[in-house]
């Protein structure tokens, strides 16, 4: 495995990691809330009710959309960094001996080798490949979905086409 690789696996792996942790802490919320609902029940006493729970609202919609799709904006435009530093060209003298040793194992001139390690260089930069970043456009398009459905829910076009309505009927009020 190169280097890019070991990257992307470690990231892949702390994203998971993370992933699990929060589900894993998610779950033992809910267990122990339950526990504390069960016992008051046992014991007679009246069932706490916990938080209080938010009103839902539509704006939810947007909110998730801008938070996701800035984030895979934000991955992508780190991706692209790490990968663009990550490229390093070989030096001069590194690329000389190979030339030497290829011309002298093929027979060929050096001018020929030379040819030869320049497109092979090409075809085989080192660091971690931009295409990489192509793995932020999941967050991205995640937040786009969410974006998309906030602006077309039938919540949100009902919702304006009856403010509109209460105000042409309404009128001046003299």
């Amino acid at each position: 495995m190169n280097g890019g690789a070991v990257m992307v696996a470690v990231v892949v792996l702390a994203a998971l990691a993370v992933i699990l942790m929060v589900l894993y802490l998610r779950h033992r919320n809910l267990q122990m809330l339950h526990q504390e609902r069960m016992s008051a029940l046992e014991k007679g006493t009246t069932v706490p009710v916990g938080r209080a729970l938010i009103p839902w609202s539509p704006r939810v919609y947007l909110l998730r959309g801008l938070m996701w799709s800035f984030s895979g904006a934000a991955l992508v435009i780190c991706l692209l960094g790490m990968a663009a530093a990550s490229h390093r060209p070989e030096p001069a003298d590194v690329m000389m001996w190979r030339a030497k040793s290829i011309s002298q194992n093929l027979n060929i001139p050096i001018d020929q080798a030379q040819q030869i390690m320049e497109k092979d260089r090409a075809s085989h930069e080192k660091g971690m490949p931009s295409a990489v970043a192509l793995l932020g456009l999941i967050p991205f398009g995640v937040g786009l979905a969410y974006l998309v459905f906030y602006y077309t829910g039938e919540s949100r076009q009902a919702g304006s086409e009856g403010r509109a309505e209460s105000l042409t009927s309404a009128g001046p009020k003299y």
